[in-house]
C-alpha cells in the first residue's frame, strides 16, 4: 500500500472542483494553495520543468491535509497520496528544519525525555501569560501573537491512567490510545473515556509505552521518524492483547487506521481493523441510557474524522441523547486547527477559525462539542479570544455527564470536573 502518486496524478482532470471546498484556497485565492495547483506543481517536478524552492515548499506545507478535496473529486483522486509524496520529496531534497527534526527523532521516541521537556515548559508557562481566562493562557505577541492556549496538565494521562481498568464482567477489552494533546493537556478527556467505557462494561487498558501517533512527523515528510514511532506504537498496542483500539482524537484515529497501513503495510492490516473513534466504538458495540443535561449543545466535525473516516453520525447521536442538540451550519467546515499548519500559517489559521466561530455563535449553543482535542483547543482559542461564554468540550465529556447506568449517582465524583464546566 505504498504511495503511488503518479497513478493518482494521472486521474486528475483539472476540473477545479477542489477550489470550492479547500479552506486554504478560500482564504488566499492562490492556485498554488489548492489541490489542482499542487498537482500541477507535482507534475512539473516529475517532468523536471521546475525545481524545489522555498516558495514551492511553502505551497506544500500550506496544505492542511483535511482531505475534503478527495470527497468532492469526480475523478476520485487520492490527493493524500500526492501531498505526502511531495512532503517526502521536500524533506529529502531540502531537509527538515533542525528543531522539529530533533523533536521527531530524539524526543518523541523517548517518552521520558518528552515528559521532561513538557514538565519544564509547564513551569515556564507560568511566567509567560499576560492575562488568564479560566484554563486558557494568553500568549504575548512574541509567541504567535494574541493566542489563547490551555495550560499543560500537572500530570500526564499516561502517568495517571496507564495500566488496566477492569470491570467485573467485561464485554470487551480495548486499548486507549491517548495521543499527545489528551496525554499532556486534556487528561480529563482520557478520564472520561475510561469512565464511560467502564460504566458500559468495557475493560480498558492504557498501554504505558505508547508514543505520539507520528502525524506531526509525516506532516513535515520525516518518514524515518514516523516509521520508528509507528513501529513502537504497533508493538505497544499489539502487546496489549485487545479486541479493539479506541482514540479520542480524530487525527490519531485516522493515522492509526490508514497512515500506518501505508508504511507498516500488511503487518498492521489485522490491527487497522480494530481501530475506532471513541463515539464510533460506543455506538457500534454498546447500549446505554442517558438523562439529558439542560444545555444547548452543537457539534463540530473534525476534518480527519469526518472526511477521511466518515464518522459524523455517531457523535451526533450521542449528543442528541445527552443534551438539547442544535445542528451547526456547515459543521464539517474546517476550524483552522491542524498541528504543524497552525505553527507555519497562523494568519490563515485565524481566518479559517473566525469563520467557524461565527457559525458557532449563530447556533446559540452554550457548549460546542467535537471529537478531536486539537479542535477543542482551536475552538477554545477562538471563543476565548472573543470573550464568549461558550464551552469547548469533547463529545465523550457530554455523554459522561448524561450517562445513566445505575452504578453511579448523577452527581458522582468522577464527573465533577465536566459538571463544573457545563454549569459555569
Amino acid at each position: 500500500m505504498g504511495y503511488n502518486w503518479e497513478e493518482e496524478i494521472a486521474k486528475c482532470s483539472m476540473c477545479g472542483k477542489c477550489h470550492s471546498v479547500c479552506p486554504v484556497y478560500l482564504e488566499t485565492g492562490e492556485e498554488s494553495m489548492v489541490t489542482r495547483g499542487r498537482i500541477s506543481l507535482a507534475m512539473a517536478l516529475r517532468d523536471h520543468e521546475i525545481s524545489l524552492t522555498d516558495k514551492l515548499k511553502d505551497s506544500v506545507y500550506s496544505c492542511k491535509k483535511c482531505l475534503r478535496c478527495c470527497k468532492i473529486c469526480p475523478s476520485d483522486v487520492n490527493f493524500e497520496v500526492i501531498i505526502q509524496s511531495l512532503l517526502y520529496s521536500v524533506a529529502e531534497e531540502m531537509g527538515i528544519p533542525f528543531l522539529p527534526k530533533m523533536v521527531f527523532r530524539l524526543i518523541l521516541p523517548r517518552r521520558w525525555l518528552f515528559d521532561l521537556l513538557l514538565k519544564v515548559t509547564s513551569y515556564t508557562q507560568k511566567f509567560t501569560p499576560t492575562k488568564k481566562r479560566g484554563p486558557m493562557r494568553h500568549l504575548p505577541l512574541m509567541f504567535m501573537g494574541n493566542r489563547w492556549v490551555p495550560a499543560l496538565s500537572k500530570g500526564s494521562a499516561l502517568k495517571q491512567f496507564a495500566g488496566e481498568h477492569k470491570v467485573k464482567k467485561p464485554k470487551m477489552r480495548v486499548a486507549l490510545f491517548t495521543g499527545c494533546l489528551i496525554n499532556y493537556v486534556y487528561t480529563d478527556i482520557a478520564e472520561a473515556i475510561i469512565d464511560v467505557l467502564n460504566r458500559l462494561d468495557i475493560e480498558v487498558v492504557v498501554p504505558k509505552d505508547q508514543l505520539c501517533c507520528s502525524l506531526p512527523a509525516l506532516s513535515l515528510g520525516d518518514r524515518k521518524a514516523a516509521t520508528l514511532l509507528m513501529q513502537k506504537n504497533a508493538k505497544s498496542l499489539r502487546d496489549a492483547n485487545v479486541d479493539a483500539i479506541v482514540a479520542g482524537c480524530g487525527s490519531c484515529t485516522k493515522s492509526l487506521k490508514s497512515d500506518y497501513m501505508h508504511i507498516l503495510e500488511d503487518s498492521w492490516a489485522d490491527m487497522s481493523k480494530k481501530v475506532y473513534d471513541i463515539s464510533e466504538f460506543i455506538e457500534k458495540f454498546t447500549t446505554y441510557e442517558t438523562k439529558p443535561i439542560d444545555k444547548k449543545v452543537t457539534y463540530h466535525d473534525p476534518c480527519h474524522l469526518f472526511w477521511a473516516l466518515d464518522v459524523g453520525k455517531q457523535p451526533r447521536d450521542q449528543l442528541k441523547r445527552s443534551a438539547n442538540y442544535i445542528e451547526m451550519e456547515a459543521a464539517s467546515n474546517c476550524c483552522g486547527g491542524g498541528g504543524i499548519f497552525t505553527l507555519l500559517h497562523y494568519d490563515l489559521t485565524l481566518k479559517i477559525m473566525n469563520r467557524k466561530i461565527d457559525t458557532i455563535v449563530k447556533t446559540g449553543a452554550q457548549v460546542v462539542a467535537t471529537n478531536c482535542p486539537g479542535c477543542v483547543m482551536q475552538i477554545a482559542d477562538g471563543i476565548t479570544g472573543r470573550g464568549l461564554r461558550i464551552k469547548s468540550l469533547h463529545t465523550i465529556q457530554v455523554l459522561q455527564r448524561a450517562l445513566v447506568d445505575g452504578k453511579k449517582d448523577e452527581e458522582n465524583a468522577e464527573a465533577e470536573t465536566v459538571d463544573a464546566e457545563l454549569k459555569s
